[in-house]
């Protein structure tokens, strides 16, 4: 079977046939047994199509799917298509041009985890009309494999072959904790890959483990016993999205999972044997059960396309059961109804964010998540670091709770642009967080007090705001733990000159550059902003000292947005979220990158999503870039197909309901060097004023040491 860190990579191929086969359009679908109810009740992960003739047609219809058909792409689609098939052939056997006529009706892929024994992932095609094509499929398929080193055996089940092709084995590196050494050492590890495959009735069942694909057919001939659509959690998910639909519509595509079960399960395979070794440790997903995010009970939606006058449409609705305990009383999304942007906002922005979050609950219920999950189970230890903070006598003295986070009010806004040309730093992120009516000095005064002997942060003054900016030096290093254990945050070097080295608790060196090098902070108009570049942040104050008349909320994209939102009755109804995404320019530094070959590197939000996805756990360094986007056309041809995105968030009594939509991009929508120079949004230009660093006396005297 497939096993250890492999199984996440057979799940990523598995879930792209399902998406590539979405957009084939295939004969008309038979009336059969859904899939839901086929998959048991131990099913922790399902996707379904249901209609794959239906989606390829309104695909078609969307601007993205014209795009892959404009003559432009098709050097990348071809460069495409033999990546994907190389990777495929080499991990299934399977190729796209081979597989992609099969499925006649539903397909679906799901992962099963039964107790006591190893998950895996299952595949079902309806094959209706095409069994023949399916059977001469798999018979070149055997001839194709056999000639490349596979073995293909076969059992006799219920009259009819589960065939099986045995891989060549493989040897991965893995890591592995070391008890004589502290860390962690390098070995190899055996990988035995099969893959089963069966043709039941009108369907072509895929599987990595035997038992599984015997499971399925089973129920196919007599689904007894609960399916997953009998599953309680699984019910109350999907019924709030589709009780949202239009009347006499359904999905094209409907998904769920278990989260922590999901993410147990694929801990499981990822680890491999890894996991017998480490049972006297409890995994991540036993910790956020243990601290209340079992209350999290299923997330799941449906996605409609060229529907309701949208390119596309998704309902998400993550599903809890209350009262919430420990940790999990983190969420707390108080409802709002005051989501009109500040005219200080640019109208260049890629993307921007409203959100309405208690942060006193997010403070007071953090702890015990931290010393299950940072500090191993050590009980008080968040509370004795946050007191440590307050008292040690070389770090900044302050109460974290009531000299900062008492200032802060519920509404935070978020925004984002890039920079051109576009490398993997060229996004700028600003946070501004509205401060609690009257509140401006005190956050002023706690700034300076946490960050005053910081010598990582330099206080500059920029017009009549007084920001704390990082400074890059390279010399800066991390000191010893103070007498509180809590590391202070001056500079220990001793008097002879020698540079001290930063340690953890475990004696272990610490490698932790921070996560914005180039970050600040400062009050302003009755907000904390808070930015990953210092020199954007200044932009921004700039604009607040000016009345402005060109600002995101007056942007055609913006508005026809806002307008959807108003049709959906959002404008009045309360709500803890409302997010407005230009794809295009939020699309732009992906698309460059990986054209340049260097998406790995990049710094973006969706960058290091992709880059967390793609990166397995133990890799050291830079990852190879997944496709060759070489053949890629320049984004300014293309980026026309991409119009403009807007998500809402509500609170509800047993979870969080999520609506998000795509609409087609306009003419008059378009920006940058799409945008006709007579179209284009002129910005007044504020005179730069000279910055000098302040340098308080106090800051210039001896760091101590410890």
């Amino acid at each position: 079977m497939f096993s250890t860190q492999t199984h996440n990579k057979r799940a990523r191929f598995l879930f792209l046939i399902v998406c590539i086969l979405s957009i084939v359009a295939a004969s008309p679908v038979s009336a059969r047994t859904p899939a839901e109810k086929i998959f048991p009740d131990s099913t922790k992960g399902f996707l379904s199509i249901r209609n794959l003739k239906e989606l390829g047609k309104q695909w078609s219809k969307t601007q993205i799917g014209v795009l892959m058909n404009d003559p432009i792409m098709e050097a990348f689609k071809k460069d495409l298509q033999e990546q994907l098939n190389h990777r495929m052939e080499e991990n299934f056997g399977l190729t796209l041009d081979g597989i992609e006529q099969l499925p006649s009706g539903e397909i679906a892929i799901g992962m099963i985890a039964i107790p006591n024994q190893v998950p895996g992932y299952v595949c079902t095609m309806d094959i209706a009309d095409r069994r023949k094509e399916t059977e001469d499929y798999l018979k070149r398929l055997t001839d194709k494999l056999t000639n490349t080193g596979v073995k293909r055996t076969a059992e006799q089940y219920k009259e009819h072959e589960i065939v099986i092709f045995a891989f060549p084995e493989r040897s991965q590196p893995i890591k592995a904790d070391s008890p004589k050494s502290k860390g962690t050492q390098t070995t190899t590890e055996s990988i035995d890959r099969f893959a089963y495959y069966f043709i039941r009735d009108n369907y072509l069942i895929v599987s990595d483990q035997k038992d599984l694909l015997k499971l399925i057919t089973d129920r196919i001939d007599n689904p007894t016993g609960k399916s997953l659509a009998d599953v309680e959690d699984y019910q109350a998910t999907l019924k709030r999205c589709l009780d949202d639909m239009p009347k006499d519509s359904e999905p094209l595509i409907q998904w769920y999972i278990e989260p922590l079960n999901y993410g147990e399960s694929i801990r499981v395979l990822v680890k491999g044997s890894l996991v017998e070794k480490r049972r006297n440790k409890p995994s991540i997903f036993t910790i956020l059960k243990q601290q209340g995010f079992d209350a999290i009970r299923g997330i799941g939606g449906v996605v409609s396309i060229k529907a309701e006058d949208k390119e596309t449409v998704c309902r998400i609705f993550l599903y809890t059961k209350k009262p919430y305990k420990l940790a999990m009383q983190m969420f707390v999304f108080p409802d709002a109804a005051n989501f009109v942007l500040p005219n200080w906002m640019p109208p260049d922005l890629a993307r921007c964010t409203v959100l309405f979050v208690d942060p006193l609950a997010v403070f007071d219920h953090f702890g015990t998540l931290f010393d299950a999950l940072v500090m191993q189970g050590e009980t008080g230890a968040w509370n004795d670091i946050i007191k440590g903070i307050e008292v040690d006598p070389y770090g900044p003295q302050i109460n974290i709770r009531e000299e900062i986070l008492v200032n802060l009010g519920q509404r935070v806004l978020g925004m984002s642009k890039y920079t051109v040309p576009i490398t993997p730093t060229s996004e700028s992120i600003v946070v501004a967080v509205e401060l609690r009516e009257g509140k401006d000095q005190n956050m002023i005064k706690a700034l300076e007090k946490l960050f005053e002997n910081d010598p990582e942060m330099q206080q500059i003054k920029h017009r009549s705001y007084i920001l704390w900016q990082r400074v890059p030096a390279e010399d800066v290093i991390q000191p010893f733990s103070g007498p509180s254990g809590v590391p202070s945050l001056v500079d220990t070097a001793s008097t002879t000159g020698v540079k001290t080295i930063p340690v953890a608790a475990n004696n272990q060196e610490i490698d932790a550059p921070p996560v914005f090098p180039d970050g600040a902070v400062t009050v302003a108009k009755g907000c904390l902003f808070v930015s990953t570049n210092g020199d954007y942040l200044k932009t921004i104050l700039d604009r607040l000292d000016s009345e402005q008349k060109s600002t995101i909320k007056n942007e055609p994209e913006y508005k026809e947005v806002d307008k959807v939102f108003a049709n959906m009755g959002m404008t009045d109804k309360p709500h803890f979220l409302q997010f407005f995404s230009r794809t295009d320019k939020t699309l732009q530094p992906t698309y460059e990158l990986v054209r340049q070959g260097k998406m790995p590197q990049s710094q973006a939000i969706l960058g290091k999503i992709i880059n967390a996805i793609f990166v397995p756990e133990d890799n050291e360094g830079i990852r190879p870039q997944s496709f060759d986007g070489k053949n890629l056309p320049e984004f300014d041809k293309v980026s026309h197909y991409f119009g403009p995105f807007g998500f809402y968030g509500i609170s509800e009594e047993n979870g969080y309901f999520f609506k998000g939509f795509l609409l087609e991009k306009k003419d008059e929508d378009k920006i940058g060097p799409n945008r006709k120079p007579e179209e284009k949004v002129e910005e007044k230009k504020t005179e730069e004023k000279k910055e000098e660093p302040v340098l308080p006396a106090e800051q210039k005297k001896e760091v101590p040491t410890s």
